[in-house]
């Protein structure tokens, strides 16, 4: 009875001498797939002709804006302005400008009208804001937006040829991605007003007094648009 009580003892030690602690390892994948949005929406103004009818247009133009500093007013209304938004995942750079380098006749495609007498100014509405006037990139701390034709946003500016960036991220820590309550715009159009911007300043002499005096008409031209990463 003793041996066998021993050698119980025995393997009982044994047993717990070698056991070892038993664990189990499971494996959950875990991904995140980040799709790119980028989004232009034009919500107003997606069609915009100036009519000429009075001497007093050739005189002072059309505007959709008052005119700074101009004897006469122009005429005006709300139909020359675009509004579009901007939705975004990542910084963005708006491209723009015109399919051809100058308007062109519909009743005769030989006749051209300078793209200088066309021009307009940003005016922002989104919670995005523009970089300050001095045009040096991340100046303004907090500022999203740069725009070199319109001095950000400041100034008028003259139609001009595809490719010209007019919106772009100003290089800051605050990107200019968002949604359209961040990133709305309005195009305030003219035609005819001869505003002197800094940048891209337009045609400096009025319609009524350009020699040669532009051929009665109807100009178009096509203004491009690209949204894409900046």
């Amino acid at each position: 009875m003793k041996k066998i009580s021993l050698a119980a003892v025995m393997l009982i030690c044994g047993f717990s001498a070698f056991s070892q602690a038993v664990k189990d390892r499971n494996v959950i994948p875990v991904a995140v797939s980040l799709n790119q949005v980028l989004r232009m929406t034009v919500t107003n103004g997606g069609n915009i002709e100036f009519v000429f009818n009075t001497i007093e247009d050739y005189k002072n133009g059309i505007s959709s804006e008052a005119v700074s500093g101009a004897a006469n007013p122009a005429t005006s209304g709300s139909m020359y302005k675009t509004d579009f938004t901007v939705s975004s995942s990542t910084r963005w750079a708006l491209t723009y400008g015109t399919e051809e380098p100058s308007f062109l006749g519909t009743d005769n495609p030989n006749t051209a009208f300078a793209l200088d007498n066309v021009g307009f100014t940003i005016s922002n509405t989104g919670l995005n804001s523009f970089e300050g006037a001095a045009l040096a990139k991340g100046t303004t701390a907090g500022a999203s937006l740069f725009s070199t034709p319109t001095k950000n946003a400041t100034e008028v500016a003259a139609l001009q040829t595809y490719p010209v960036k007019l919106i772009e991220d100003n290089n800051t820590v605050n990107a200019n991605a968002g949604d359209a309550a961040d990133n709305s715009f309005t195009l305030n159009w003219r035609c005819g007003t001869a505003e002197q911007g800094a940048v891209v300043p337009m045609n400096a002499v009025k319609i009524i007094d350009q020699n040669p005096s532009p051929a009665p008409d109807r100009y178009v031209v096509n203004v491009l648009f690209d949204l894409a990463i900046d």
